[in-house]
């Protein structure tokens, strides 16, 4: 029999995993889990933890727990996915209330496995190694997994893409774990992401992917949870349900209630409108994003724990960062240029000529540009520097036909050598481009964008 309906007295024959150690005075005191149920075992010997065992022996009463006596225990690699399978399926997640309504309910199935995925990993005591967008988004998801997690590695990743580089170095940092599981927030499903993503399936992660970019198609291949809007939905809304939100309701769904806050500041930092925002989340995003500018690849969650938790300190970020937010606009604002006048405007900011420094980045600073013009009927921002192109567009461009992932794909076919990446949403996106190439393809893309205005009267302003 198993761990469940344990009796004193009663035989166990079992396979089971170690998923923790603690020391005593004169033993340490190991638990043990097949999946179903969990037992405690007091030993002298040294037991690895994530180690799978074949077990046999007598359930013993000890200070009111359930203690199993072995006599015999033999290791037993094999068992431990069968061990993990259990465990999964018998995780209990809960269904809560959405916090957003729209397609989500859709998506629940998926949250519930991603649910599942990690309280087993979290019971079996299982290696994660999870990995964050250096924005507000992908820190908030984080914030509200690792609740649930519990003990685990975190890295900042510092690109949307996951790169050949990026797996390289991860497979190193889990080589000599035992079936680790890598949680990829916020980032990594674009097609440039999808050599790293093989590569690191191949080095022996299991792979779970949290994102709101619209993926590259067979990106879900190598993922076991791929939790993403995208995946029922082809509809623009999609890309509105941040990373960080739907990383809150995975958490929610293991039990954490208390994480509602950073699925709010998840859609603040990403300016989606699928919860009722206070001007404290938006500041909360933007200290994060503040300090995400700034740190180094491979940053962890501690960083922003202790920021967003000491007054005197947060209070100092904000300050500095919104300064820095209003000079910027005021700059922003003085370069902006009309090129396309007609039934969707286009205005473009060279950035090389904006004093931005490191924060804001490329994407905020668009961001900024876009608010100013917002509002005045259709609209495209091209904000452009050496080496790259950033699209904002506002929803009455997109229903007009127009939409930056249809833009870049067109462009990408044209001057295909001369572009080295590129994605994003319908009203997010960005090119990262050839040193040298930056003012064609800027040209192409306007070009794009004329062609692709309805036919109403139009006119192509000088550069």
């Amino acid at each position: 029999m198993g761990f469940r309906n344990l009796g004193e007295g009663k035989r166990v024959e079992a396979e089971c995993v170690v998923s923790s150690a603690k020391r005593g005075k004169e033993h340490t005191i190991y638990t043990l889990t097949d999946g179903e149920g969990e037992l405690e075992m007091h030993s002298r010997e040294f037991y690895k933890i994530g180690d799978a065992y074949s077990v046999g022996g007598t359930v013993a009463s000890g200070h009111g727990f359930f203690v199993l006596k072995p006599d015999r225990m033999e290791r037993k690699p094999e068992a431990y996915l069968a061990v993990l399978r259990r465990a999964e399926e018998n995780a209990e997640v809960q269904r809560e209330k959405l916090l957003a309504d729209g397609l989500m309910e859709k998506l629940r199935e998926r949250i519930e496995l991603a649910g599942r995925k990690l309280l087993a990993a979290r019971k079996l005591g299982r290696f994660i190694l999870l990995k964050f967008h250096n924005d507000a988004d992908g820190v908030s998801g984080a914030l509200a997994l690792i609740q649930v997690i519990g003990n685990a590695q975190t890295h900042q990743q510092n690109s949307a893409v996951y790169r050949v580089a990026d797996a390289m170095r991860d497979v190193n940092v889990i080589r000599y774990e035992r079936s680790p599981l890598v949680v990829i927030v916020d980032c990594g499903s674009s097609g440039e992401s999808r050599e790293g993503l093989e590569i690191l399936k191949a080095g022996g992660a299991e792979i779970m992917l949290i994102d709101h970019h619209p993926p590259e198609k067979g990106v879900e291949k190598f993922c076991s949870a791929f939790l993403s809007p995208w995946a029922v939905s082809e509809e623009e809304e999609a890309s509105t349900y941040p990373a960080g939100y739907l990383c809150c309701e995975v958490a929610r769904a293991c039990g954490k209630k208390e994480v509602e806050h950073l699925a709010r500041i998840a859609c603040a930092g990403d300016k989606s409108g699928i919860m009722p925002l206070s001007d404290e989340d938006r500041e909360r995003a933007l200290v994060i994003d503040y300090m995400a500018t700034y740190a180094e690849f491979g940053n962890r969650l501690e960083f922003y724990e202790h920021a967003m938790g000491e007054k005197e300190l947060y209070a100092s970020i904000l300050f500095q960062a919104r300064e820095r937010m209003e000079r910027v606009k005021e700059e922003v604002g003085r370069m902006m240029k009309k090129r396309i006048e007609g039934p969707v405007a286009v205005y473009t900011v060279d950035f090389e000529k904006v004093n931005a420094r490191e924060f804001p980045g490329k994407g905020k600073l668009t961001s900024r540009a876009f608010e100013l013009v917002m509002h005045e009927g259709a609209v495209v921002v091209l904000g452009f520097w050496e080496g790259g192109i950033s699209f904002r567009l506002n929803e009455d461009a997109v229903l007009r036909g127009i939409t930056a992932v249809k833009i870049i794909e067109i462009v990408k076919a044209k001057m295909g050598s001369f572009i080295e990446g590129g994605g994003g949403h319908g009203r997010a996106a960005s090119l990262k481009i050839r040193r040298g190439y930056t003012k064609e393809v800027l040209e192409e893309v306007i070009n794009q964008l004329q062609a692709s205005q309805p036919q109403e009267k139009q006119a192509l302003q000088p550069s």
